[in-house]
């Protein structure tokens, strides 16, 4: 009888012992529930921004060197002036081209006079040969002193054309409305064939010049980031944004094989000349994007070169699940494929889990 009563008593201590111990377990693996913030996936309207590097140009640019040498006789601009198309800049002395030329001149006309008379003996023995007076030799002699005096005349006048161009080449025009850059020579100096003059520039328009990778090329024209109705700014070297917006324009046709790169450039109004040529900024490409799914850049994280979230489902189970990145902004990311509208991720800890694990959800 004691016996039994001692069986018993076992049992009832090692059931008491099992449930004991099952209350432990399950309120340890309670306490072991991670509690993390998690974040609800909307559909967003939002604006994508693309920065470059630029170079500015001016419309043209055009350096001003000398063709014929000589002593700079006059300048006639100060730097920095405005110019119109045509107006003279410079003049280079031609006093001794112009007494080449008079003497050029005295050549040119005397061989004319040469030929006035080769051409009346000409005349002359054609008319004696038809009346059978002299022989043929003595006409072919008449042909040729017609011919060589027509050199002469030719020569002459080619010799005056070419003092006249060298003459025209010592009155320095602008070839375009636009400013004078810096100017080297005072009046008086001596200058070579090729000196530099000045610059000059056409202001009214610049272009911005910039270059895109060949593999960012075309994902933004996949995504259609990169259109002439995008929003351009450009912002100048002191940090400040300029007041004129741009107009994108393709610079370039084709992709640059040493660099893997295509260029491309985006004009500005500059009525007022305020950009020079020469001047370095950054370019600001902005579009609009409508239901873009936009989740912070901290939930997401990378396994070999591929990149992944945890979603969570409506037990608090996280599952991993493989997202596509379209666009990075400052601290977000825009996803192409992965997620959708009201999906529950993990915002931030996700080093801590791992799939299949269960949380306690924090909205943010």
């Amino acid at each position: 009888m004691m016996s039994i009563y001692k069986n018993q008593f076992l049992l009832c201590t090692l059931a008491l012992f099992v449930l004991v111990s099952c209350g432990d377990k399950a309120k340890k693996d309670s306490n072991n529930i991670k509690t993390v913030p998690v974040y609800k996936v909307t559909l967003k309207d939002t604006i994508v921004s693309s920065k470059f590097v630029a170079d500015v140009h001016a419309k043209n640019n055009v350096e001003i060197h000398v063709r014929i040498p000589g002593l700079l006789d006059k300048v006639y601009v100060s730097e920095g002036q405005k110019v119109k198309k045509g107006q003279i800049l410079f003049k280079i002395s031609d006093v001794e081209l112009q007494i080449q030329l008079l003497k050029a001149e005295a050549i040119y006309k005397s061989a004319k006079a040469d030929l006035r008379i080769a051409t009346v003996e000409l005349e002359q023995a054609q008319t004696l040969f038809n009346k059978k007076v002299i022989a043929d030799k003595e006409l072919e002699l008449s042909k040729a002193k017609y011919e060589a005096a027509s050199a002469k005349v030719a020569h002459a006048l080619a010799e005056k054309k070419a003092i006249n161009q060298q003459i025209s080449f010592t009155t320095i025009r602008a070839p375009f409305d636009g400013t004078i850059d810096r100017i080297p020579f005072k009046e008086g100096s001596l200058v070579e064939n090729g000196s530099l003059l000045t610059t000059v520039s056409q202001l009214d328009d610049v272009y911005a010049y910039f270059s895109i990778p060949e593999n960012t090329y075309f994902q933004m024209m996949e995504d259609k980031t990169l259109n002439t109705q995008g929003d351009i700014k450009l912002v100048l070297p002191n940090g400040q944004v300029y007041d004129q917006k741009g107009e994108l324009r393709t610079a370039d046709g084709e992709i640059d094989r040493q660099t893997g790169s295509i260029q491309y450039k985006a004009k500005f109004r500059n009525p007022q000349g305020f950009i020079k040529h020469g001047t370095s900024g950054k370019l600001i490409i902005s579009e609009p994007k409508t239901n873009a799914i936009l989740i912070p850049q901290k939930a997401v994280f990378s396994i070999q070169d591929k990149q992944y979230v945890f979603r969570v489902n409506k037990d608090g189970v996280v599952k991993m699940t493989n997202v596509t990145i379209e666009t990075t902004l400052d601290d977000v990311y825009i996803l192409n494929e992965g997620l959708k509208s009201d999906d529950l991720i993990v915002q931030e800890g996700t080093q801590s889990l791992k799939d299949g694990d269960k949380i306690n959800m924090k909205q943010m």
